[in-house]
């Protein structure tokens, strides 16, 4: 039966961990790579929500010039045909139709009491503003009251 020499530990070869020039050539490349990666990634971010940011911002710029008519053009509005229902949209002070993006305006009379449309003077409108292309579930919406 031979024996097989032992190895001492001085010969045996033990790696523990990553040498110098392993860690410092990883951190280069790191650093090389990682700035174009987060430059596109970041072009590409800014890029794509200034579209929404506009549309935003427009939405709510059509609101305020809703929003700067007095009470009662806005009561009158409500009280023309077909006028006071929660999709009638109020031609005046909507965007022309078939604009591009078209923003549209609907007025209602409100009840706070039912959170619901109302008949009768309640001295509350309910003021929604939205892309028509979207529909209603993005609006802006909020109440103006006769005495505020």
């Amino acid at each position: 039966m031979t024996l097989l020499p032992e190895f001492s530990k001085t010969t045996q070869a033990h790696q523990r961990g990553f040498s110098y020039a392993e860690v410092l050539l990883s951190v280069i490349l790191l650093a090389t790579l990682l700035v174009p990666a987060m430059q596109s990634l970041n072009s590409a971010i800014s890029n794509g929500s200034s579209g929404l940011a506009v549309k935003q911002l427009n939405l709510r710029n059509k609101m305020e010039e809703v929003l700067s008519k007095p009470y009662g053009t806005l009561y009158a509005i409500t009280s023309a045909s077909g006028g006071n229902t929660t999709s009638s949209i109020s031609a005046s002070l909507s965007d022309a139709s078939g604009a591009v993006d078209r923003r549209v305006a609907t007025i209602y009379r409100y009840d706070t009491t039912t959170n619901a449309l109302s008949a009768t003077d309640t001295g509350v409108l309910y003021v929604s503003v939205y892309y028509e292309a979207e529909g209603s579930a993005n609006a802006l919406n909020t109440l103006v009251g006769r005495w505020w």
